[in-house]
C-alpha cells in the first residue's frame, strides 16, 4: 500500500513538473536550429532562420531576431551595417521594420550561381501589407566562417499583385524587381 502511495505521488509531480516547464516557456517561443553561420546550411536556410528570427524579433529578450540577422550579415556587410547597435536602427527603419514581428513568410525564386545566391521572400507584415525582400547572399572564402553562406545585402521590392491559389492553398506574389545577375559582394 504505501509503495503504490509512493508511485503515485511521484506519478503526480512528474505530471505537474511537466506541466510547470510547458507552461513557463515563452509564448511564440521557436526553436532555431542554429543561429550562427555554419556550412552545412544552404541559402535559403541562412534566409530562413533569419525570417523566423525576426518574426518572433523579441522572444526570448528584445531584439533577439535583429542579432540573429545580424550574426548572418558577411563580413563586408557588417563593416557597411555594424555594429550591432546600428544594425537594429537599420533594420528598425520604415524599409526593413515590416520584417519585425511579420504574420507570414514565403521563399520564392531561389537561384545558386557558384558562390553567390538570392531569395526572394514575400512577407504579410504585422499590418497585413505584402513586402517583397531579396537577399543576396555569398558563400565566405578566406575568412572564420569559411564555406558558409551569409548576407551580402538585402533590398526591397515592389508587389505588383497577389493570386490565390485555392488548389495548393496559398498565395502566390506577383513582382518586379530590377533585373540584374546572381552576384555580390562577399
Amino acid at each position: 500500500m504505501l509503495i503504490r502511495r509512493g508511485v503515485s505521488t511521484m506519478k503526480q509531480l512528474l505530471g505537474i513538473t511537466t506541466l510547470l516547464v510547458v507552461l513557463a516557456a515563452p509564448v511564440g517561443a521557436t526553436h532555431l536550429p542554429q543561429t550562427e553561420p555554419d556550412p552545412s546550411l544552404s541559402p535559403q536556410d541562412v534566409v530562413s532562420i533569419q525570417i523566423e528570427a525576426l518574426q518572433h524579433n523579441d522572444t526570448p529578450y528584445e531584439d533577439r531576431g535583429i542579432e540573429v540577422t545580424f550574426n548572418f550579415a558577411s563580413p563586408t556587410n557588417k563593416r557597411v551595417t555594424g555594429p550591432l547597435e546600428r544594425f537594429k536602427m537599420m533594420v528598425r527603419n520604415p524599409v526593413y521594420g515590416p520584417m519585425i514581428d511579420h504574420r507570414s513568410a514565403e521563399y520564392q525564386n531561389v537561384k545558386v550561381e557558384g558562390d553567390f545566391a538570392q531569395v526572394d521572400v514575400i512577407l504579410e507584415s504585422k499590418d497585413g501589407q505584402y513586402l517583397g525582400y531579396r537577399f543576396m547572399l555569398s558563400r565566405q572564402h578566406g575568412n572564420e566562417y569559411e564555406g558558409s553562406w551569409m548576407t551580402s545585402a538585402v533590398s526591397r521590392f515592389k508587389i505588383v499583385s497577389l493570386q490565390w491559389l485555392p488548389a495548393s492553398r496559398r498565395t502566390v506574389a506577383h513582382y518586379r524587381v530590377n533585373p540584374g545577375p546572381c552576384a555580390g559582394s562577399s
